[in-house]
């Protein structure tokens, strides 16, 4: 049977996908790495400057038959960006699938090629 939506649409889910892998979760944080700002005399902001753009976040997995899990420094493509990937935690548990929770990382002025 077909969804059927009513009201307003919102995406629903996941929106990216890797080969030989469902991804279960997405989390990503953007945050700055340069923060800095100004005051004047009367100790009032007046300025602030944001640069270096990073991405942090998490990626959980069920992997299929034939995924290649990825090492710790390696590059992943998700959802049309490519991230480092910074920690591999890969969790058995009796009576369920296997999970994988990469920890990945992508900065503005560094340039990861998959």
């Amino acid at each position: 049977m077909a969804e059927i939506i009513h009201g307003t649409a919102h995406v629903f889910g996941v929106a990216g996908t890797i080969t030989d892998a469902t991804v279960q979760s997405c989390n990503v944080t953007c945050d700055h790495q340069l923060k800095t700002n100004t005051l004047d005399e009367m100790g009032r902001e007046i300025e602030r400057r944001r640069d270096d753009e990073t991405q942090t976040g998490s990626i959980t997995l069920r992997i299929q038959t034939g995924y290649t899990l990825p090492t710790v420094g390696s590059v992943i493509s998700y959802n049309s960006v490519n991230y480092e990937v910074d920690t591999v935690d890969r969790a058995e548990t009796n009576g369920d699938y296997v999970a994988v929770t990469l920890s990945i990382k992508t900065s503005e002025y560094v340039t990861l090629a998959v």
